[in-house]
């Protein structure tokens, strides 16, 4: 479990709180609404996306709350109003909250979360969702791009150096979702039961005299059969002072400079000419899928990835936003009336929406399919449609959520629905089209 903090309510922006203070005082701040969290656009232009954080997400609502050193804040600073202090004193959140699942594939204007619930509980959670959704869908799509880059190939995720360490924990977890195997961050097996991995870096070879000293106490101690990183000095003669020190028991070694695919070639002729032909070789350097991809006819058997791969391998955020799609008409009648934005370049749908995944007899997707609250389709089923969105919140309480691992299980089948030969694609279009349905018969 990750450790508490005292609340995530100040995990916000601003606006929020000024925004709400207006409600408050005007008595806005009950109206029941709908808001969708979608983005407009695929980063760097490519093929999908792929959805994490809300099972990250849910669980810190429970630490949602205003605390009265909290409020004191808010009142020196002047942002929100006596009225909006007794608002916010007893407040949890109580709405519902439908999303896609973690580990699925998503497009333009993907409907992946819909929050219903008062208007201002409903602004309040807004930034912390968005902060943890963009930057978990981020790290989770450059992850499946990599993953399927390596095409079955061991892949790690070594990061943790590169950005805040917080952040590390979490890129760990959306990685993993995203098919990696292993991570180095020790934090992220112990609160999310990843697997890690590690043994030596450059500067435990640099403290002995030797390279070969350093091996031996490496074999020592951390077993003949762990991997040895061989390109301090010289990648050949590293090579050789791992096979003699482990008795040519090593598991591996690890290249992370030079010419990656001639090292690896090499690499492996020397290994199986001093007898160590089941010795594997990982390779590491700022790798991201293209350079992964370029590596395809390398005798390479494992690849570590860091920077590349927690700062989402050139796309940081996945670009969600959190729109208002619907709000109740008045305070007496429960009807919902639905509202949209037409600015140029930002306009969106209004009315609460419903996502299904068409997909063609040979089990490939070939549209998303968006349907609103009224039509026929939001509530049928079809071999032709799988549904994707599910509640996850009732009320402020959390429904079960998948676990870590079948987040993963079912990347591994929402990405099987696109063609391979597309996948790791930039400056293109989606690999489907999301198609707004206003008829009634679509999608059978």
């Amino acid at each position: 479990m990750q450790d508490k903090l005292e609340s995530y309510a100040l995990y916000t922006d601003h606006y929020e709180l000024t925004m709400l203070d207006a409600l408050v005082r005007s008595n806005q701040a009950d109206k029941r609404t709908t808001f969708e969290v979608f983005a407009r656009e695929l980063p760097l232009g490519r093929p999908f996306g792929v959805f994490a954080g809300i099972n990250r997400f849910l669980p810190l609502l429970k630490d949602f709350y205003f605390s009265d050193d909290m409020l004191r804040f808010l009142e020196e600073e002047k942002i929100i109003s006596k009225q909006t202090q007794e608002f916010l004193y007893s407040f949890n959140f109580t709405g519902d909250i439908m999303s896609y699942r973690e580990g699925e594939t998503y497009f333009p204007y993907s409907p992946v979360i819909t929050i219903q619930a008062s208007l201002g509980e409903a602004l309040l959670i807004e930034t912390l969702l968005l902060s943890i959704v963009n930057f978990d869908s981020a790290i989770t799509t450059a992850a499946a791009r990599i993953v399927d880059a390596a095409n079955g190939r061991f892949v790690m995720e070594a990061g943790s150096r590169r950005i805040e360490p917080e952040a590390a924990v979490n890129a760990a977890r959306a990685a993993y979702i995203g098919g990696v195997d292993v991570t180095s961050n020790l934090e992220a097996g112990r609160r999310w039961g990843i697997p890690t991995a590690g043994t030596a870096s450059h500067a435990y070879t640099l403290s002995f005299e030797s390279e070969i000293d350093a091996f031996k106490n490496q074999s020592k101690y951390l077993g003949e059969d762990s991997i040895f990183l061989v390109d301090t000095y010289d990648i050949e003669t590293g090579i050789t002072n791992a096979v003699k020190a482990s008795n040519t028991n090593l598991k591996g070694i690890r290249i992370d400079s030079g010419d990656l695919a001639i090292g690896a070639k090499s690499a492996r002729a020397l290994l199986d000419d001093l007898g160590a032909p089941e010795a594997q070789i990982m390779v590491s350097g700022d790798l991201d899928e293209y350079k992964i991809r370029g590596l395809a006819d390398a005798p390479i058997d494992a690849f570590e990835s860091g920077h590349k791969l927690v700062t989402g391998s050139g796309a940081a955020s996945a670009g969600f936003v959190y729109k208002l799609v619907a709000i109740q008409e008045n305070s007496s009648i429960l009807k919902m009336r639905p509202v949209k934005k037409r600015s140029e370049g930002k306009t969106s749908e209004g009315g609460q929406k419903f996502a299904k995944r068409t997909i063609d007899s040979n089990g490939m997707a070939v549209e998303e399919s968006i349907f609103l609250e009224d039509s026929a389709q939001v509530h049928s089923q079809s071999a032709a449609c799988r549904s994707l969105q599910s509640e996850v919140m009732s009320s402020g309480k959390i429904v079960d959520l998948p676990t870590l691992k079948d987040s993963r299980h079912h990347l591994m089948n929402s990405i099987s629905e696109i063609p391979k030969e597309i996948r790791l694609r930039v400056d293109g279009e989606p690999a489907i089209p999301t198609v707004l349905h206003t008829k009634k018969g679509e999608c059978e």
